[in-house]
């Protein structure tokens, strides 16, 4: 730190120093590069993120540039919360120097999804500065009940014949390649096409094109269907992907939006898609400072339209749209791993051709990156296992209980063993492979986790309180033994002899289910007698309600005392009287459900349930520190039944029963569409790895972390088409003349695909990477593996000598959580168990309590006025 004038002078060297950071050339330059467009190639364990922080450092901190005028888009919101909360804490040291706050509060870091809600909202893209609205946005499941809700208008209106539904389903599902007659498939196939095709910036031009597929043809036109219902009646809606086709339109509104934004950096551009490269093309065409970085080696998103070509071309690409070709700087040095493990995955992916065929000069993958380990670490750190099934997982089990024992991981969440895909059938159950390791590590008494393995509906909390649903509703299984309706039918048998086990230990709970029973009964049975009435006297459910209509209903024999009284007391004839001298009258039908309504939802009745023995027990032991699992289940379950809320009126009411709606639409629609689409259990971002648990890890749910120890839990696959959906992409783009320069054949996405998975899943590890080959009936290694295998003498589990290997360092990657007076002080000091069940486990209150904060700001805001005007 020089000293001018008895004051510190800061730099960013003497930033480096009081961090203890040294970075190496590549690094430095790239942190210093701020001028003109920049490509950064990031193998792994190279540094990345520190890279990024200190670049923005440095452009706030020397290059005077405000933090609002930065754009950093990340791939996943925990990077954004580590980039956020790593650059507060840089600046915090660089404002001792400086004497400046540097205020990050408007820098726009965040998923693309998230920083395109912020951009529609920017008044610096319209004209005359005026905020635009934010239009409602569909999550997947939310998405996918809005499309479930119109798919047989969506098919009809655009040519399918809807007479024979199940042929239809079969047409949809044998063009994306499995001729399935399922309903459930057919609609998350289309909304793939949708999204695919909001994500490549088609509009109703390119949907127009007359193909020879007739059901392309027919797509296309569903396509626009479903664009003009999201914004039907009214309502402004957008998916994921139309999201940023939205916002893309929206700042191309404004002449220089490239000049809004003085710096546009990107992470792992690499799964970047088309829609998403124009967005940010866009933003950096005026400055021409944008800032890409990525590894294609670890492409791993092309199932959901990321182009890796975007990253692979990008010098090219950069020239042709905002004129400049950019600098490339490659972090090519790995700190994470042991040299065998770095010359294990370099050599991995050069067993494959990258180079183009009808281009001897191009490839399809980045060169010259020479990516190189630190460690000069020559010990074996690579292992192989190979025999049958039970033996190798057997072995592997052993291995890792070893580590533990002598020392070489200190916890066994520092062992993570990754698949190409982990998640469990409809039944619940986990795939064989993934099931071979479960039984071993059981048998050697050692714990896993794999949340992604098992669907969330057989979680302990699931089963038991839609169990418990079930049995307060009356709902049982169909008994159809076929299909998806048959593992959903098992699903539910399993629930109700769930909820059977704690209803007969609770005898205070049995008595609350007996008593919701006979007031949904008496509720079913004023509503009969009402609609009775109202038949024999000509009275119409859709009549306008009048006084006397409704004195004449209270007369109706048999209805309860209170349902009467209900029907004419004060409020009922003011409000219907209002109604009808505004032109906009009750109905008959209002009357009949109002009367019979209960007084709680479905969300209310789960907080009812909470109150019991099983429940109650687990809030107790959370606030104590201890197992907590169960509560962020329960908070899930509570985020579901309120987006059922949102699809279907929430309102309980005889009307409810007598059309048996809880069974059909609950039970029969929501949940079932919940069951088939198979949402996991709970995962804890800031904490993903509960200790004394194995973790399971899809290589997908892997990238960007790493661990001491890393298991390959598979080296086969089964070769694959190309998707219909890259097949037909590509041939739109060759029809329209939009093809882009380099494009990877199609008969090679497979392979280039699924050498990308695998690079990503053995570059996890630090200090150990084993290989398990299974051998045996149907037992397949995909045949890069094979040629690795015989290219390297790689020794055994038993013959590894554990003793070689460093002992790993608990580097905890949780990050601290910042609490603040307003959201989290004041409702802890007000209510420690509501503060732990609304904020760190995130349940959604019920109405009731919504109702109850509505009523009291309401009567707040009125003693306000009256205090006022009082004073006046």
């Amino acid at each position: 730190m020089k000293t001018v004038f008895g004051r510190d002078v800061v730099s960013l060297d003497s930033l480096f120093a009081e961090k203890g950071f040294t970075p190496n050339s590549n690094q430095k330059l790239a942190i210093e590069n701020t001028s003109g467009p920049l490509l950064l190639t990031a193998g792994p364990g190279s540094g990345k993120t520190r890279v990024l922080l200190w670049r923005c450092v440095n452009l706030i901190v020397f290059e005077n540039i405000p933090p609002e005028e930065i754009f950093l888009a990340t791939f996943t919101e925990k990077a954004a919360l580590q980039l956020k909360q790593g650059l507060q804490g840089l600046l915090s040291i660089a404002s001792t120097f400086t004497r400046k706050p540097y205020d990050i509060a408007e820098m726009y870091v965040g998923t693309l999804h998230s920083l395109c809600q912020k951009l529609l909202t920017d008044r610096r893209f319209r004209e005359h500065g005026l905020r635009s609205r934010r239009p409602l946005i569909m999550d997947d499941l939310g998405q996918f009940l809005f499309v479930r809700e119109h798919f047989n208008n969506l098919l009809s209106e655009s040519g399918f014949d809807t007479e024979k539904p199940t042929d239809v389903y079969k047409e949809i599902n044998g063009w994306f390649g499995k001729a399935s007659p399922s309903r459930t498939d057919a609609i998350s196939n289309c909304i793939s096409f949708f999204n695919r095709m909001s994500e490549e910036n088609f509009g109703e031009e390119e949907l127009s094109l007359k193909l020879r597929d007739r059901t392309i043809s027919k797509l296309f036109k569903m396509t626009i269907l479903y664009r003009q219902l999201l914004s039907e009646k009214g309502f402004d809606r957008v998916d994921f992907s139309s999201l940023q086709q939205r916002a893309y339109e929206y700042i191309c509104q404004k002449k220089d939006a490239g000049s809004v934004f003085k710096h546009v950096i990107v992470d792992e551009y690499q799964d970047t898609n088309t829609i998403q490269q124009k967005i940010y093309l866009k933003l950096a065409e005026g400055t021409k400072n944008i800032c890409v970085v990525g590894d294609d080696d670890q492409a791993l998103y092309r199932f959901r339209g990321a182009t890796v070509e975007n990253l692979v071309d990008f010098e090219n690409i950069c020239k042709k749209e905002i004129g400049v070709r950019p600098k490339r700087i490659d972090l090519n040095i790995n700190y994470r791993s042991r040299k065998q493990i770095v010359d294990t995955y370099t050599q991995f992916i050069d067993l494959v051709s990258w180079k183009n065929p009808s281009k001897p000069s191009e490839f399809f993958r980045i060169q010259n990156k020479d990516i190189q380990a630190n460690s000069k670490d020559a010990n074996t750190s690579v292992v192989l296992e190979a025999g049958d099934k039970q033996t190798v997982a057997e072995n592997i089990a052993s291995l890792i209980k070893k580590l533990k024992q002598t020392g070489k991981i200190k916890d066994y969440n520092q062992c993570a063993i990754l698949f190409p895909t982990i998640r469990g059938n409809a039944s619940g159950k986990m795939s064989p492979k993934v099931q071979a390791f479960a039984d071993a590590l059981e048998e050697a008494g050692i714990k896993y986790y794999a949340p992604r393995a098992k669907n969330f509906l057989y979680t302990e909390e699931s089963l038991i309180t839609f169990g418990l649903f079930a049995k307060i509703f009356g709902y049982s299984p169909s008994g159809i033994t076929y299909g998806g309706m048959a593992d959903f039918s098992n699903w539910a048998e399993m629930a109700i002899d769930s909820a059977d086990e704690i209803i007969e230990q609770d005898k205070s709970l049995a008595k609350f289910i007996d008593d919701t029973q006979q007031s949904i009964k008496e509720s079913k049975q004023n509503y009969k007698y009402l609609s009775d009435y109202c038949e024999r006297d000509g009275i119409g459910l859709d009549d306008d309600l009048t006084i006397p209509l409704l004195k004449k209903l209270s007369q109706t024999p048999r209805i309860d005392d209170s349902v009467r009284r209900t029907l004419v007391n004060k409020g009922m004839l003011a409000f219907t009287a209002r109604r009808a001298n505004e032109g906009k009258p009750l109905h008959v039908s209002y009357a009949l459900s109002r009367v019979t309504a209960m007084d709680w939802t479905l969300l209310d009745l789960f907080y009812k349930l909470n109150s019991f023995e099983y429940f109650s027990q687990k809030y107790e032991v959370a606030e104590k520190g201890g197992e907590d699992s169960g509560l962020y289940n329960l908070g899930m379950i509570t985020k579901y039944i309120a987006q059922y809320h949102e699809t279907a009126n929430p309102i309980l009411s005889g009307a409810t029963f007598a059309k048996d709606l809880v069974r059909k639409i609950f039970f029969g629609s929501y949940m079932y569409s919940l069951f088939r689409l198979n949402e996991t259990e709970y995962e804890d971002s800031e904490d993903p790895f509960p200790k004394g648990c194995v973790p399971f890890l899809t290589v997908h749910q892997s990238k960007g972390l790493e661990f001491p120890v890393v298991v390959l839990g598979s080296v086969s696959h089964r070769s694959k088409d190309a998707r219909a959906l890259d097949v037909l992409v590509r041939s739109m783009q060759q029809k329209m003349e939009i093809l882009p320069t380099v494009c990877e054949p199609l008969d090679s996405m497979d392979t280039y695909d699924t050498m990308r998975m695998f690079y990503v899943a053995l570059s996890r590890a630090k200090n150990l990477l084993v290989l398990s080959q299974f051998k045996g009936q149907g037992q397949t290694t995909y045949n890069p593996f094979r040629a690795l295998i015989e290219q390297n003498d790689f020794e055994s589990v038993k013959k590894l000598d554990v003793k070689t290997l460093p002992e790993s360092e608990d580097n905890s990657d949780r990050l601290p959580r910042v609490y603040t007076y307003t959201a989290d002080y004041l409702p802890y000091n007000n209510c420690p168990r509501n503060y732990m069940v609304f904020h760190k486990y995130g349940f959604v209150p019920s109405r009731s309590q919504t109702m109850f904060f509505g009523s009291l700001v309401h009567q707040t805001v009125e003693d306000l006025q009256n205090f006022v005007m009082e004073d006046h």
